[in-house]
């Protein structure tokens, strides 16, 4: 089983750029010893301050390292990758060690759906208190039902009085009103409305059209209030998106249970980087080869520090795996299960002909589930447009139609196109599209959102 990563896929699963550089010096000094590899992984001990072994899967190209650094990967684990992409002569085929196969073996047991073990357990534990579990889950479910309908009954309240009053005035104490009715719908424990409200704080004067926005978006709040409230009438994928959408989030053996598993070679397009209410929210975005699916894998760190995410995804890779998806009348997020086979490098990715075209998918995806807000935008032939001095950013189609790029400078795009076609990897909520990464004829896959510029950018 052999592995094929690019550069700009390890400088994805890098944590930071100094973890990058340190281990690029690694691989190319005479520090490694006991080199080797198999069919499941690569290994070496790497000597620093003292001796440290080293594992990475090759499969899901989780790492393992002796040392004491808190990043993962550490730049010892990028070392080891770095060295099989330049020198991979010297990682010679040979038995695993022990302590490499006893990391396989957690790896592996720790792997196991959580939803497995916990129904062996409740086998276990006898059908009487599995009973008395279930009723008390009924109960706690019902109680927090009542709490959140009293919560959007003053909810519907307030957006009446706002409506009413208009927005005209939106600023100082008037916003400040905005921010409370939204801590009380998280004492309301509706986390998912209050966080879609509080993002609107920022829209009035934001933009010349804020008015028209920021009113069709309280209307869809208004339509997930009312929708919640009629939920029996809905439809079962609808009826979970609505309650995802207000915050009740399924369990992990909810999910193993009644989520879609689809096997494909996904494509690992993009990624982007977020600071939503008191968490980054990291999101990537990844295509399905032969089921042409989209699917939008989210992970959660705490903010007031550097982001730490549990998964490494290989942006610029293709790769056989298995996803489940989240119940949805448009099943759009998942949750990566298993990695089938090793990542090989990407060259290409099918994408819409022509802006008329995306832009159909994606009203068939809103008449679906229309609390939607970010969408997979890959066109083919796409090219970029820069007005006033760098001021205006557009992607054009191959028909001559444009859509406006998101506010920022995007001289990288510019360069890596040389005013020619590419291939465009990028989200887009409805109003813009966010560059992610491209595709060129001649150089290939680029990722442009750095995690690392955006960080800086904040400070």
């Amino acid at each position: 089983m052999e592995i094929a990563l690019t550069l700009e896929a390890l400088k994805a699963l890098a944590p930071d750029y100094q973890v990058l550089k340190a281990g690029q010096d690694l691989a190319s000094q005479g520090q490694w010893r006991a080199l080797g590899q198999d069919e499941q992984a690569l290994w070496g001990e790497c000597q620093g301050s003292a001796l440290y072994r080293v594992c990475v899967d090759k499969l899901s190209l989780r790492t393992f390292c002796t040392c004491p650094s808190r990043k993962i990967p550490c730049k010892h684990s990028i070392g080891l990758l770095y060295l099989k992409l330049l020198s991979a002569d010297r990682l010679p085929a040979s038995p695993a060690p022990q302590w490499v196969e006893v990391w396989l073996k957690r790896r592996t047991a720790a792997s196991r759906p959580v939803g497995t073990q916990q129904s062996a357990g409740a086998e276990q534990a006898g059908p009487a208190r599995t009973e008395a579990r279930q009723q008390e889950r009924q109960q706690r479910s019902y109680r927090r039902q009542q709490r959140m309908l009293q919560g959007l009954e003053r909810f519907d309240l307030w957006l009446t009085d706002v409506l009413r009053t208009g927005l005209a005035d939106l600023q100082g104490e008037t916003l400040r009103q905005w921010e409370r009715e939204a801590a009380a719908l998280d004492d309301a424990q509706i986390p998912g409305l209050a966080s879609r409200l509080r993002s609107l704080t920022t829209v009035p004067y934001s933009r010349p059209d804020w008015p028209e926005f920021l009113l069709r978006q309280l209307g869809r709040l208004a339509l997930l209030s009312e929708a919640f409230r009629h939920l029996g009438r809905l439809d079962p994928g609808l009826q979970e998106d609505v309650r995802q959408a207000l915050g009740l989030s399924l369990q992990a053996d909810e999910l193993l249970t009644r989520g879609e598993r689809v096997r494909d070679r996904w494509l690992f397009l993009g990624q982007r980087l977020e600071q939503r209410d008191q968490l980054w929210q990291q999101r990537t975005w990844l295509l399905g080869e032969r089921t042409g699916r989209q699917a939008l894998l989210v992970q959660y760190s705490p903010a007031g520090r550097t982001p730490m995410f549990a998964e490494r995804y290989p942006l610029g890779c293709q790769q056989e795996a298995e996803l489940i998806f989240w119940p949805s009348a448009y099943p759009q997020r998942a949750r990566l299960l298993e990695y089938v086979s090793p990542a090989t490098a990407l060259s290409s990715s099918p994408g819409a002909a022509s802006f008329a075209a995306f832009l159909e998918t994606v009203a068939a995806a809103l008449a679906r589930q229309p609390w939607l807000e970010r969408f997979l935008c890959v066109l083919s032939e796409a090219t970029p447009i820069c007005l006033d001095e760098g001021q205006l950013w557009y992607l054009r189609d191959q028909d001559g139609q444009a859509l406006p790029l998101s506010r920022g400078q995007h001289w990288q795009l510019l360069a890596l196109s040389g005013g020619h076609p590419l291939t465009f990897i990028g989200e887009w909520d409805g109003d813009e599209l966010f560059p992610l990464a491209v595709i060129s004829p001649g150089t290939g896959f680029h990722a442009l959102f750095s995690i690392e510029r955006y960080l800086l950018q904040l400070r």
